[in-house]
């Protein structure tokens, strides 16, 4: 394709804006080292997964132009857009997607959001990304980010019918995961290619984080998974949180390893059990082999998520 005179515009305004920060930043030396830890996983029919610690990053590439889903961490925002440019080539880069709040998730907005790119996401992360909030089982206060990264293309109710944006006519369909491993938490469909970027709603192979202190709680997340899998067939590709592409079979998995647990920390929350007795107790170890070691956090979030969300009040 022959770039027309917008798109080298587009082009040209991404590579200042990368250079800028690189050079605001004073980070071109690690920039460097960052591109060469970006992974790039041809999926399927110009969909590129882009591997990185600590989260993964989609990119649709078409001769009309790119849909990116998710920005990757801060330090890695000038590499990730280094990587976009040569991936489009000249393209200009519609919008991005972003599948919830965090920090690894939207990290790369500030650089991308300097070109004027449209930035789509559920009301919810914008307010998050807007305003300054404790969370407390990070032990962290984050700061208000710059305009240049919030979301400039929001919706509010989870509508029953999906949302979509037209690129060179192709659709491409986004909704909400209600109160899942945040509230504001969506997923983006590539329908034409089947492939489903599912964000923090699906850990990729480790047992998925639940964010309570901003909306999420483990029937949420079951929830989320169960409209996933009425998304997916069993040819369709999952991109996660991180890790390698999941399959349909895997979110099964995963649904029902979360409806087993919810049920287990529920009875022993009956039976007055604290989430560090659970752990003790080895309440995940018939799922650990499979889902990592970290089950230690994922209790204690599930546990303070059934608090927060105020689902045993009438029955403790």
């Amino acid at each position: 394709m022959t770039p027309t005179v917008e798109n080298r515009r587009d082009f040209l305004r991404l590579a200042l804006a990368v250079s800028a920060s690189a050079s605001l930043l004073g980070r071109a030396p690690a920039a460097a080292a960052q591109a060469a830890a970006l992974r790039t996983t041809q999926i399927r029919d110009g969909l590129v997964m882009i591997e990185s610690d600590p989260a993964n990053v989609l990119l649709l590439a078409t001769p009309a132009g790119g849909v990116l889903v998710d920005s990757g961490a801060p330090e890695q925002g000038a590499a990730l857009a280094k990587l976009v440019a040569e991936q489009l080539a000249g393209a200009p880069l519609a919008a991005i997607f972003n599948t919830h709040w965090h920090l690894d998730h939207t990290g790369g907005n500030d650089v991308f959001g300097k070109t004027g790119t449209k930035i789509v996401a559920h009301e919810n992360t914008r307010l998050w990304m807007s305003t300054e909030y404790y969370v407390d089982w990070q032990d962290t206060t984050y700061e208000p980010r710059s305009a240049d990264a919030l979301p400039t293309d929001t919706f509010f109710a989870s509508d029953p019918q999906p949302r979509s944006i037209d690129l060179g006519g192709e659709r491409i369909e986004y909704g909400h995961l209600r109160e899942a491993h945040t509230d504001g938490d969506i997923y983006v469909l590539f329908r034409e290619r089947n492939v489903l970027a599912a964000g923090g709603a699906v850990g990729g192979g480790n047992y998925p984080i639940i964010d309570y202190a901003t909306g999420g709680w483990i029937g949420g997340l079951i929830d989320a998974n169960k409209k996933l899998l009425d998304l997916a067939n069993d040819k369709t590709l999952i991109v996660g949180h991180a890790g390698a592409v999941q399959t349909r079979a895997q979110l099964v998995a995963q649904h029902e390893m979360l409806k087993t647990m919810r049920e287990r920390v529920e009875g022993l929350m009956r039976k007055g059990k604290s989430a560090a007795e659970m752990i003790a107790g080895g309440v995940t170890r018939d799922f650990d082999g499979r889902y990592g070691t970290d089950g230690a956090l994922f209790i204690r979030n599930v546990y303070e998520g059934l608090w927060w969300a105020g689902r045993l009040t009438n029955s403790l």
